[in-house]
């Protein structure tokens, strides 16, 4: 009995113990908070600046805050409540984390989501000379436009769709010749000729017409450095155009003006159309000639006779459709015209039109200004700030399409200064383009030709030198909604990017905050 009572007080008092015990509070659960201040922005270029703060309900405070850049990535570290740093990451997405230690050992996190992208050219880049004309040529009053940034879209899309049009480039090989304008290269030197053919590859150009004075002249070097060239760049094509200067300086002793034709021509047969890079029509080497007729009487049929029937022989004007031994005609421009040369053109299209089964040559230029020339005529047609060039695309493009391809387009001329007729340089539009943020949009102003602009594009800079490009829009469209980009604050540019071979035009950089 007295046992029983004793187990029952024992469980009584177990029971009173319990109940005393359940009525203590057990202690809250810690909570803390990261509050990120920066970056509110989403896209960077290399740096980006991390503010944050902790807060927790752990009575002894914070220990300690960091970020990760990836999950057991530790980027930065601190004691304390509060962070204010700046990490340079790598081009990439990332989930960012920036989370705090308290002295409860308890923590707390926040994501934080930033793009990283890597420049895709510089301001620099973008303003520099990028053609094969010398960094020190400056513009002239013949209307060059110096060395500058011009627009590299393909020729061939100034062309009627479709195209399968072969682009020449015609060539003169004797600047750094004394008896030349000095332009800041020498025509011969093999790097100059790498320059430029670089270059016109970069334009969409297919081949070089050279417009040659024979193996006499002290400029021969230039012809073998570019089939020398040439012959490393599969595709690319060189072809020789017989000037009549070859003939004045006949390397043939003794020799009459038929005579030395036939000289120079199996001359080329025999130096230069037999290179892989030489251009063919038919499997003809193709030659042409300037102004050969207008100064000599030449037979033909006899220069034919002695040196080769398979030869493509391309002849000049309107009139070279219906020379003697023709396979065809170019089309030059006509430096009296008052109307920027388009009745020339027309003549010479017209004239084509009529004999179909010859190789048709057009004629795509600038303008002509042969006032800075030691022999100058004074002859002007004038550029209007690009239009003319591309006027002659017009003009070409009326009588031609996809079903009705012309055999070859000819650039008169790609580098001759004392003509005032070279695109090597590029083709002045005279435009402007002025641009601002208005809120979160960037809206620009255009002064000059638009009709000469290919698009617009668009770029981001954090530093004022790197650029990311973050879109393009047609021209005619002046406005980009930035606020899509989640950009971090920085500097935005408008390039107005020309239509082919046109120079580019930047505008200043803009202050842009998010």
């Amino acid at each position: 009995m007295q046992r029983q009572i004793a187990l029952l007080l024992l469980v009584c008092s177990f029971a009173l113990g319990s109940n005393a015990a359940s009525t203590v509070k057990a202690p809250a659960p810690v909570k803390g908070s990261v509050i990120v201040s920066a970056p509110t922005a989403r896209l960077f270029m290399s740096s980006v600046q991390y503010v944050a703060k902790a807060t927790t309900t752990c009575p002894k405070g914070i220990s300690a805050m960091a970020i990760y850049t990836a999950p057991y990535q530790l980027a930065y570290l601190v004691k304390g409540a509060s962070l204010n740093t700046t990490l340079n990451l790598a081009p990439g997405n990332y989930d960012t984390v920036v989370q705090e230690w308290d002295n409860c050992k308890s923590f707390a996190r926040t994501h934080v989501a930033v793009t990283v992208a890597a420049p895709t050219t510089t301001l620099a880049a973008q303003t520099a000379n990028n053609t094969s004309a010398a960094n020190n040529f400056v513009q002239q009053t013949n209307g060059n436009a110096g060395a500058s940034n011009v627009s590299k879209e393909d020729i061939h899309s100034l062309l009627y769709p479709g195209a399968t049009t072969q682009i020449y480039a015609e060539l003169q090989p004797w600047f750094g010749d004394k008896r030349h304008m000095q332009v800041g290269y020498v025509s011969w030197d093999p790097v100059q000729v790498e320059k430029q053919m670089d270059d016109m590859l970069s334009r969409g150009v297919n081949g070089v017409v050279i417009d040659w004075y024979g193996p006499a002249d002290p400029t021969e070097p230039t012809t073998l450095a570019w089939l020398a060239v040439a012959e490393n760049h599969p595709g690319f094509k060189v072809l020789i155009m017989l000037d009549k200067g070859a003939v004045t300086l006949s390397p043939c002793s003794g020799c009459n003006p038929q005579q030395t034709v036939i000289y120079l021509t199996n001359y080329i047969l025999q130096h230069y159309a037999n290179s892989p890079a030489y251009a063919r029509s038919n499997g003809k080497p193709i030659i042409t000639q300037f102004d050969l007729d207008l100064h000599f009487t030449l037979d033909w049929a006899a220069i034919q006779a002695a040196t080769s029937p398979n030869i493509a022989w391309v002849f000049e004007n309107s009139g070279g459709f219906t020379h003697p031994e023709t396979s065809g005609s170019y089309s030059w421009m006509n430096a009296t015209s008052t109307q920027y040369g388009m009745d020339y053109l027309t003549h010479f299209y017209t004239a084509a039109d009529k004999a179909p089964q010859q190789m048709a040559w057009g004629a795509a230029y600038k303008g002509f200004n042969d006032t800075l020339a030691s022999w100058s005529l004074n002859r002007v047609v004038g550029q209007q700030c690009g239009q003319t060039w591309l006027d002659t695309f017009d003009k070409l493009n009326s009588y031609y399409n996809s079903t009705k391809q012309i055999s070859a387009l000819q650039l008169v001329t790609w580098n001759d200064y004392e003509e005032g007729t070279e695109i090597e340089s590029g083709i002045d539009n005279c435009l402007t383009v002025s641009a601002a943020a208005v809120g979160s949009s960037l809206q620009w102003n255009v002064t000059g030709n638009e009709s000469t602009v290919d698009h617009y594009a668009v770029y981001f800079s954090g530093d004022g030198q790197n650029l990311l490009e973050l879109t393009t829009v047609p021209a005619g469209v002046h406005s980009v909604n930035l606020g899509s980009y989640g950009l971090s604050s920085g500097n935005v540019v408008v390039e107005a990017v020309g239509k082919a071979s046109i120079r580019n035009q930047v505008s200043a950089l803009v202050k842009f905050a998010q």
